[in-house]
């Protein structure tokens, strides 16, 4: 099964933290490197700066910030395969940035991979700057997302920008009900059931794009077919 992880924070890490992490790091990915498998991780940029895109009665929308207000924020993502949750957790809770950064677990299997998708893996950019659409799903419209024709109108638009070279990845997120949050509590690392962040609406998807711009970022994500309904939530990766 495949499993995506994202990876929260607060803002700026301490130096003591990024010096444990970098140190920690090498013998990290030799145990995943021995244990094989599928993966793929990046992060988003820092300090954030997203924009959110909606689309109602014909109208692109689109405010400056995030969708949730919240203390923590996404910081990047982990994207691996797993024979089951057990060993999911397994896997992550032996990452030196879980002492620091909680992480939330959930199952994607149903994620669609683009031609780009190990150039993305290597932070290989040359193709284009690769932003992160985050579907938050709205309480009110909620049951849009199980709406069989928006569904195949989803996959089908998934399919356009794949073909394209556009779509790097995407797909539906399991409920968030089935989400499991790592976080270092008291010296310890504890599991709890749910979302990391705590908002009004959840993540209910994501796709990776190439754009040139964020401007292009937008206008892709405006076409979305969840924009009618919910928020289209944008932010740039890391690059070199």
């Amino acid at each position: 099964m495949k499993y995506l992880a994202f990876v929260g924070t607060e803002g700026a890490q301490p130096e003591h933290a990024l010096e444990y992490m970098r140190r920690e790091w090498p013998a990290y990915q030799e145990e995943l490197d021995r244990r094989g498998g599928w993966r793929l991780g990046r992060e988003l940029n820092h300090p954030p700066a997203p924009v959110t895109v909606r689309v109602r009665d014909g109208q692109t929308l689109v405010t400056d910030g995030p969708f949730a207000e919240t203390k923590e924020f996404v910081a990047g993502f982990d994207l691996f395969e797993a024979a089951d949750l057990g060993e999911a957790i397994k896997v992550e809770s032996r990452s030196p940035v879980v002492r620091f950064c909680p992480f939330e677990i959930r199952s994607f299997d149903d994620v669609v991979l683009g031609p780009g998708v190990s150039a993305f893996a290597e932070g290989d950019d040359s193709a284009g700057t690769p932003y992160l659409l985050t579907v938050w799903a709205e309480a009110e419209p909620a049951q849009r997302l199980h709406d069989g024709a928006v569904s195949v109108e989803y996959d089908a638009w998934r399919q356009d920008l794949k073909g394209r070279g556009v779509l790097v990845l995407g797909g539906e997120l399991a409920e968030p009900e089935t989400a499991t949050t790592l976080r270092l509590l008291e010296g310890e690392l504890r599991t709890n059931d749910g979302p990391f962040l705590d908002a009004d609406g959840f993540i209910a998807g994501i796709d990776v794009i190439r754009a040139s711009d964020r401007q292009e970022a937008v206008s892709l994500a405006a076409t979305h077919p969840l924009a009618c309904y919910h928020a289209i939530e944008i932010e740039k990766f890391h690059t070199a």
